[in-house]
């Protein structure tokens, strides 16, 4: 691709070469064209020696790369990023080599990146309950209270450097208790002051409801293995309702995406998206929030359409 800043062009080095061979001298050209005489002669050259085609950008790789790694270890190195879905540290240490130098052997064969592995165990399975409350995903995101007057955020240069000074004592943890209509991905959140049994179960209490008053009719809800949701409370109230409870198998947060994703979306579109001066002001914009998403955001993956839509 030629350079933003380049003065010639291949089309611009054609007719450099053209008004050469109309008789024009090289200094002449050159002079016409504000580049250098060598330049003139370089792609007039090139243009007798091979044609049109010699006008062509070239890659500026050199022909030789003596410190380059050898190829039976890139090889290697390609070969258990494929079978073992490695990264760079552990490859390095396997072969005892800069995890740096894996690094570039990866980008080189575009193995950087694990989403580009065209692999069995990397492959995306999605999967959508046929109406709203088949499936309903449970699960608690941790946020650290912000201190009054802001924290570091609103410290000088945290735009530019996302660092600030170093706060204090903790001043405690905002538990958001979150629910994910499946079909719909229809949410309702709380922040609740912890995440035990009786805390858990009084949020799904609240959570049936206000699902119900959406048209909702939760059958079956989806956890993980955390503790509230295995306490005798939260069974009872799922039972008095007649919600059957699945959990996620163990060190597998995916089989929970849609909450996991949820939760990501939370941080980045509230939790995160501006500067809050104090805790309370985040938490005042959670329930704008909840409406902007669930009615007015477009969700990629039901299709640009709203969660509020689909119920």
């Amino acid at each position: 691709m030629t350079h933003r800043n380049a003065r010639l062009t291949p089309v611009t080095r054609a007719e450099l070469t053209g008004e050469v061979e109309r008789g024009w001298t090289q200094a002449e050209v050159a002079r016409q064209f504000r580049v250098s005489r060598a330049t003139v002669a370089k792609w007039v050259g090139r243009c007798r020696r091979e044609g049109l085609s010699g006008l062509q950008d070239r890659t500026s790789r050199p022909r030789r790369s003596p410190n380059q790694t050898p190829g039976p270890v890139a090889e290697r190195i390609s070969e258990l990023r494929r079978t073992e879905g490695w990264g760079p540290h552990q490859i390095g240490w396997e072969l005892h080599i800069a995890r740096s130098t894996v690094y570039a052997v990866l980008r080189r064969a575009g193995l950087h990146r694990l989403a580009w592995l065209h692999r069995t165990t990397r492959e995306i399975v999605r999967y959508e309950h046929e109406s709203p409350g088949d499936l309903v995903h449970l699960d608690v995101k941790k946020l650290g209270r912000i201190p009054f007057g802001g924290g570091k955020r609103f410290a000088p240069g945290f735009a530019e450097t996302h660092s600030g000074p170093s706060k204090g004592r903790s001043i405690g943890t905002d538990y958001l208790h979150v629910a994910v209509d499946d079909h719909s991905r229809y949410a309702y959140v709380e922040s609740l002051p912890n995440e035990r049994g009786i805390t858990a179960a009084g949020f799904l209490n609240r959570a049936v409801r206000h699902f119900h008053r959406q048209g909702i009719c939760i059958e079956r809800i989806l956890t993980d293995n955390g503790s509230c949701y295995r306490s005798r409370d939260f069974r009872n109230v799922a039972a008095a309702h007649g919600i059957r409870l699945k959990r996620t198998r163990p060190y597998r947060p995916q089989t929970n995406g849609k909450a996991e994703a949820f939760n990501k979306i939370l941080q980045a579109k509230w939790a995160y998206v501006r500067p809050y001066s104090t805790n309370l002001e985040r938490l005042d914009a959670l329930p704008v929030f909840l409406r902007y998403y669930n009615h007015q955001r477009p969700h990629g993956g039901i299709g640009g359409a709203t969660p509020a839509s689909r119920l």
